[in-house]
């Protein structure tokens, strides 16, 4: 499986405090693996309703698509803001484009299944979320990190919400159903017992516990992640053209030529 949210080999490596909020641990964990950053403008894709080129969609479910270009945008956001090397290994790029495709398409599930159970995100919960992160920057500082790594705040903020979605749809279907027993915790504990040797300095027997039990979650969390996305998958007809997806790897086909839809 590798990891849950496959991650894009072009990351976005804010400082650890930069991810830290209330909520689930758990579900929190789980999207920072899936999501290092796919600079997707969700507001460009489309519903059925609206037509699109055949042969520009390169994601496609039952009520939404993500074209070519909308692809070749975000990942050229991506290389503007996250590496100073244009002159990459044709191999690494080539990894990290299809780190994206994966990725963009997990979110569009994400989002479609979002949009069936009824989750929403209103703006109480985004700017709640936006001010935890900012108090732990001195003032301004948040802002010029944004500056500094060519991250417009727009973008980020929108950014933001996708991944506090994602988390409500994850801790909903996933984190929620799973149940933690005596026998789980004890099992784990004599796993790792090494691990857990008395030392000076050792957390409360309490905070051990919620630890195991927190671990135990995740991995929970973690294997039944696949089988899930898989069952989205095949619900809301999920289709990769993968002739168009050729294309845009041969050489040449950089992103100046895949702008027109």
């Amino acid at each position: 499986m590798g990891t849950i949210f496959r991650k894009f080999a072009i990351s976005y490596t804010q400082d650890e405090k930069s991810v830290r909020r209330s909520g689930s641990p758990v579900a929190s964990h789980v999207y920072r693996l899936v999501c290092c950053v796919a600079m997707v403008v969700w507001t460009g894709c489309s519903e059925p309703n609206h037509p699109v080129q055949q042969d520009a969609v390169l994601i496609r479910t039952d009520q939404q698509t993500v074209t070519r270009a909308q692809f070749e945008r975000a990942f050229e956001a991506a290389r503007i803001a996250y590496s100073d090397d244009r002159s990459v290994d044709p191999q690494v790029i080539e990894n990290a484009r299809l780190r994206l495709l994966n990725q963009m398409t997990e979110e569009v599930i994400i989002d479609r299944r979002a949009h069936e159970l009824g989750i929403v995100l209103d703006d109480t919960e985004l700017e709640a979320a936006i001010q935890t992160i900012k108090k732990d920057y001195p003032e301004d500082e948040f802002e010029q990190m944004l500056l500094e790594s060519a991250i417009p705040y727009s973008l980020w903020k929108d950014r933001m919400r996708v991944r506090l979605l994602m988390e409500k749809v994850v801790d909903r279907e996933l984190v929620q159903p799973v149940n933690i027993t005596a026998q789980d915790i004890e099992a784990y504990y004599k796993a790792h017992e090494e691990d857990f040797a008395v030392q000076d300095g050792s957390p409360p027997e309490m905070d051990l516990k919620h630890y195991i039990v927190e671990q135990l979650r995740l991995e929970k969390v973690e294997a039944a992640y696949p089988q899930w996305m898989d069952g989205l998958r095949t619900r809301y007809g999920v289709e990769i053209n993968w002739d168009l997806w050729e294309q845009s790897q041969r050489p040449g086909a950089g992103s100046s030529g895949q702008g027109k839809e």
